[in-house]
């Protein structure tokens, strides 16, 4: 339990986890099976991506809800001397159009707030799969960083799939939310609810989940890489089953797949720190928009969770909103002004609207002024309406590489479909575009539609001090932010950092932790602030209403520290 006499300086939940600390190396992911793959492989002698990779492949088996390797991804890096990101985003396919789905006149649905679409067929369904890229992501890292062979790294996943997991708390509460779903696809029910019902198990023995197809599927990998997946076997299972039942992914989709390599990514500074986020088409820009904005403000003496820096804090938050929903997309099929949206010069004119009342609407600002030119295009803004399925990894090794690392199937278990022969719980990455066409996030084929995903790493000129990472659709890039503060303005650990109340902007309303100070509160809305406190009255996704996160954070004596949510299954274990 925390506790803080100096209110000023900082406001702290009362229920906590206990923060894992050591002194060579760390994992921590939202399954504790998961990081003990990790760790696994760490004791094997791995390095932090090997680890990284078999906890993520795992995570596939055991958190099949959250993320699977028929998803997507970003690693954000630092290995030795080079730094980075890798993306295995989830494009559309080459097949699809812009008007592939049927509209029923409803304004909004889903958990998106896109436009509704007959049959919910771009939420779920084999027309809501894009081409997976996860597994391309891993395999890429791995040829570049990794230290153990590939069938070594996958060992640990492969062997809970073969011998079966027993799942855990949150793997049922998660299941209890996603039983319609579970009810109504064949094969994902009989893989997760082998005897047609909850695997609660009975009084003197446990439930055990086996999946022979997934541990077939991961040795196949294992074997054959990237190409495996991608032009081999697995891909011609996936597409024959897909194609049968009307969806359109394709070989060819599949066969030109490539990841994407950054070179440092996106590095923004914030105090005496360097944060780097993925660039693209990710929440990574929202963050670094985000966290300039706040570079503006003395946090520190303002005191955490303060009128005055919350008030500041939601209105960065605000302004990087609002422009998101305006500019942001696929930068390879729309004019985004990039060098505007990050210029010292924006920042500086977005931070003078934050006043001591907020306006009604936040609107997006003009960075083509700093970009010194036109768009070359102009299109409708596809911002929704309203305000899942994502896991995260962080792990530190100890030569001080750090690997922080996303990975997503879209909504809980994300399109129902689950390929016979595969084993694999495929993605649902057509609900991420808008299915109204003509919008600057609208279907096209091979688009890259906007993700939420905003894996981070902070360094200094000590190296890494920081992986962080939150899973929960639009609330990552407000909590990711909140987070960072908490350990660099206020120097908290991260479990501390983790548990302290915080707010989210990404719905009309601002949500606010019930923890949060009632007088602050009240002065928040007298400023303007439609604020709506979390709790039995609005349980916006069960426990996660802040997003979920995990952190390591290592100190100026070299010491790791791990965090992780305390409201999730998410473990955090160093050696």
């Amino acid at each position: 339990m925390n506790s803080e006499s100096d209110n000023k300086k900082r406001s702290i939940s009362t229920l906590s986890k206990s923060e894992a600390i050591s002194s060579e190396a760390m994992v921590v992911t939202k399954h504790p099976s998961a990081t003990e793959a990790g760790l696994e492989i760490l004791r094997a002698g791995g390095n932090a991506m090997d680890a990284a990779i078999a906890s993520c492949f795992a995570t596939g088996v055991v958190e099949a809800n959250s993320a699977t390797i028929g998803g997507g991804g970003y690693i954000v890096y630092q290995m030795q001397d080079k730094g980075g990101v890798i993306g295995g985003h989830m494009p559309a396919s080459m097949q699809c159009t812009p008007d592939m789905f049927k509209l029923t006149g409803k304004e909004s649905t889903g958990a998106f707030g896109w436009a509704e679409v007959e049959g919910n067929a771009n939420l779920e369904g084999y027309l809501s799969i894009n081409v997976p890229g996860v597994v391309s992501a891993m395999c890429e890292s791995h040829k570049m960083f990794g230290r153990m062979p590939l069938s070594d790294v996958l060992a640990p996943a492969i062997q809970l799939a073969r011998d079966g997991f027993s799942p855990h708390w949150h793997n049922l509460y998660a299941f209890g939310l996603l039983s319609d779903i579970l009810f109504k696809y064949e094969e994902l029910g009989r893989i997760f609810m082998p005897n047609g019902s909850m695997p609660l198990g009975g009084k003197t023995y446990p439930a055990v989940l086996k999946q022979s197809d997934l541990a077939q599927t991961m040795e196949y990998i294992s074997k054959e890489g990237s190409r495996g997946f991608y032009e081999g076997d697995i891909a011609a299972l996936i597409v024959k089953n897909v194609q049968e039942n009307g969806g359109v992914i394709s070989r060819e989709d599949f066969a030109r797949y490539r990841p994407f390599i950054w070179d440092k990514g996106l590095e923004i500074p914030y105090r005496d720190t360097v944060v780097r986020v993925p660039p693209h088409a990710t929440a990574g820009i929202t963050t670094a928009m985000t966290l300039k904005l706040m570079d503006r403000f003395d946090f520190k003496n303002s005191g955490h969770n303060s009128i005055s820096a919350l008030h500041t804090f939601i209105s960065a938050a605000r302004l990087a909103y609002a422009d998101r929903y305006e500019y942001l997309g696929d930068p390879e099929t729309i004019d985004i002004p990039w060098n505007g949206l990050l210029a010292q010069d924006y920042t500086d004119r977005r931070f003078k609207e934050i006043n001591e009342c907020v306006p009604k609407h936040w609107e997006p600002g003009n960075p083509w002024i700093e970009e010194g030119r036109e768009p070359l295009n102009r299109l409708i803004a596809s911002s929704p309406i309203l305000d899942d399925g994502t896991t995260h990894i962080c792990v530190i090794d100890k030569d001080s590489n750090a690997v922080s690392f996303t990975n997503t199937v879209g909504a809980g278990f994300g399109s129902g479909i689950v390929p016979k022969g595969t084993g694999i719980v495929m993605n649902n990455g057509m609900s991420w575009f808008d299915p109204i066409p003509g919008r600057i996030n609208s279907i096209m084929p091979g688009r890259w539609p906007l993700n939420n995903a905003t894996p981070a790493l902070v360094l200094n000129s000590r190296g890494v001090v920081m992986s962080v990472g939150v899973t929960g659709g639009r609330r990552i890039t407000n909590a990711i932010s909140q987070i960072i503060s908490n350990v660099v303005d206020f120097e908290m650990g991260p479990q501390m950092a983790i548990d302290s109340p915080r707010v989210d902007c990404s719905t009309p309303y601002t949500s606010v932790s019930p923890e949060l100070d009632a007088i602050v509160r009240d002065e928040l809305e007298q400023r303007g602030h439609n604020l709506r406190v979390m709790g039995p009255e609005y349980p916006a996704t069960g426990f996660a209403n802040f997003g979920s996160p995990i952190a390591i954070v290592r100190s100026s004596t070299g010491q790791l520290h791990g965090g992780a949510d305390t409201f999730h299954s998410a473990y955090a274990e160093g050696i």
